[in-house]
């Protein structure tokens, strides 16, 4: 069970199961995690995740952009620009470099997506957290 299978996290230790590295795509995953503040239960972290330009390497970043805070992704799991380089927002084409969020292209350059940590265990589950 991932974190899109229901609504209870899976955690192994204090790292939240989100799926395995192979059901991340080409143009990266989305999540909505929930539960994930115990002082805010029904608040949601919209989240998603890339794949780096080395091999196996996986970038985490919240789903907003800086320019407007709105969603990045062209349809359901489509992060990335059409070469799959940068990852690219939907409404306004800021480009941000995979490997650190940082944008090179559009109206927020200079500014950068916040970037979260993962890990990727020795089955292949991805992780959420430090």
């Amino acid at each position: 069970m991932t974190e899109t299978d229901s609504d209870t996290p899976v955690m192994r230790g204090n790292r939240r199961v989100l799926c395995h590295v192979d059901e991340i795509g080409e143009a990266g995953k989305g999540f909505v995690l929930q539960r994930i503040f115990k002082d805010k239960p029904d608040a949601k972290m919209p989240i998603f995740i890339v794949p780096g330009d080395e091999d196996g390497a996986l970038y985490c970043y919240m789903n907003v952009c800086p320019h407007q805070g709105i969603s990045l992704e062209f349809k359901p799991d489509t992060f990335l620009d059409v070469d799959r380089k940068l990852i690219q927002c939907s409404t306004h084409w800021a480009m941000f470099r995979k490997d650190d969020g940082y944008c090179v292209k559009g109206p927020c350059v200079g500014k950068s997506l916040t970037q979260l940590p993962v890990m990727i265990d020795d089955d292949g589950m991805v992780l959420f957290g430090a």
